[in-house]
């Protein structure tokens, strides 16, 4: 059975049902006792910023999320393309990438240190 989860949001700003389920199953996990990493990829990392914002229905939630520390980052070269970088950082959100597949998450290395990926 897995005892570590990746929880990797990509859903567009059209799907928010999927957004909000992962920060809530990251948080279930969690509390669960569960080792979890939430991280923001591509399309994805755009919901940060919505999020962010204080009058977003589940900001509370990503707050709560947030100070968890499950949320490990977003998508360097995603959060880029779709020009949302800056908001992210903003948010406490870090960006990670690897140099050497283009400034992408690592998934490989996830996969390596046995987590099970939930992608949303």
């Amino acid at each position: 059975m897995a005892n570590k989860f990746l929880i990797v949001i990509q859903a567009g700003s059209h799907d928010v049902a999927k957004a909000v389920h992962g920060l809530l199953y990251g948080q279930e996990l969690h509390e669960a006792g569960y080792q979890v990493d939430i991280v923001f990829d591509g399309a994805g990392t755009t919901w940060v910023r919505e999020f962010e914002k204080t009058d977003h229905p589940f900001n509370p939630l990503f707050k709560q999320v947030m100070k968890l520390g499950i949320v490990q980052g977003g998508c360097q070269a995603c959060a880029g393309f779709f020009e949302v970088a800056s908001e992210v950082e903003e948010a406490g959100v870090s960006l990670i990438g690897e140099e050497g597949n283009g400034g992408h998450l690592a998934f490989a290395n996830y996969m390596k240190e046995g987590y099970s990926p939930v992608i949303l």
